[in-house]
């Protein structure tokens, strides 16, 4: 995949809903290699570009991600608290 589409700012794909919720429920896995081939950038491993077709792609992403995570403290926490209130 050609990296300077990857960033282009013009004509960006629109996000695949269905693919992000597959995402979320499978969440990928990185190669976790130290040498893992850098785009020309330097700001994303090749394996992203594999997953995600644009860089506000990945963004949307990384903030689905934050908010589940943010979403299930939360539900500790209430979870916790009707313990105790019992």
């Amino acid at each position: 995949m050609n990296d300077d589409y990857f960033y282009q700012t013009d004509d960006i794909p629109p996000i695949d809903i269905e693919q992000m919720r597959d995402l979320l429920a499978h969440p990928p896995k990185w190669c976790g290699e130290e040498g893992c081939p850098m785009d020309e950038h330097r700001k994303h491993c090749k394996c992203i570009k594999t997953i995600f077709v644009h860089e506000t792609h990945y963004e949307h992403y990384l903030e689905l991600v934050k908010r589940k995570v943010e979403s299930a403290f939360v539900d500790l926490i209430l979870k916790d608290n009707k313990k105790r209130s019992k």
